[in-house]
C-alpha cells in the first residue's frame, strides 16, 4: 500500500451521504478501525526502518573510517583516507544507500502524518454529521 492508494481510499470513504446521516454515524467506528490498521502497520514498518537506518550508519560509519572489514574493500574501494568528523560525516550523508533508506523513512512518516489527519477527521465526524443536521433543520425552519 502506498500514500496514493491510500488517499483514493480516504477520497471515497469521506464522503457523507446527505439523507443517511444515521447509517453514516454507524460508519465511524468501522472506519476508524480501518484507517487505524492502517497507522498501526506503517508505525511498525517505520519502526522497521529506523533500525535498518541505524544499522547501515554503522556500517558506512566502518567504511568510511576504514575500519570495515577487508572483504567489504575488495568489492568496494575506498581510496580515500578520512580522518576527521565533518569529513566522515559528509560522505555519510551522501552515501547513495543511506540516502535511499532516509528517503523510505521520509515518506513513510509522510504517510503516518496523513493517516494521523485522516483519524483526527473520523473522530470529529459526530460533529459533522450533527452540525449538517443542524443546518437542515435551520434550512427548514425548525
Amino acid at each position: 500500500m502506498n500514500l496514493e492508494t491510500l488517499q483514493e481510499l480516504w477520497k471515497e470513504d469521506c464522503k457523507i451521504d446527505d439523507d443517511l446521516y444515521c447509517e453514516e454515524s454507524l460508519k465511524i467506528p468501522r472506519l476508524h478501525q480501518k484507517y487505524m490498521e492502517y497507522y498501526n502497520t506503517f508505525s511498525l514498518m517505520k519502526k522497521e526502518k529506523d533500525g535498518d537506518y541505524r544499522r547501515l550508519l554503522k556500517e558506512k560509519w566502518l567504511y568510511y573510517k576504514g575500519k570495515a572489514p577487508s572483504s567489504v574493500y575488495k568489492e568496494m574501494p575506498f581510496d580515500f583516507k578520512l580522518t576527521t568528523k565533518e569529513e566522515i560525516n559528509m560522505f555519510i550523508e551522501s552515501d547513495d544507500d543511506i540516502m535511499k533508506l532516509q528517503y523510505r523513512i521520509d515518506y513513510i512518516e509522510q504517510i503516518l502524518l496523513y493517516l494521523d489527519s485522516v483519524l483526527r477527521m473520523i473522530n470529529n465526524r459526530n460533529f459533522q454529521i450533527k452540525n449538517a443536521i443542524d443546518w437542515e433543520k435551520f434550512k427548514n425552519g425548525f
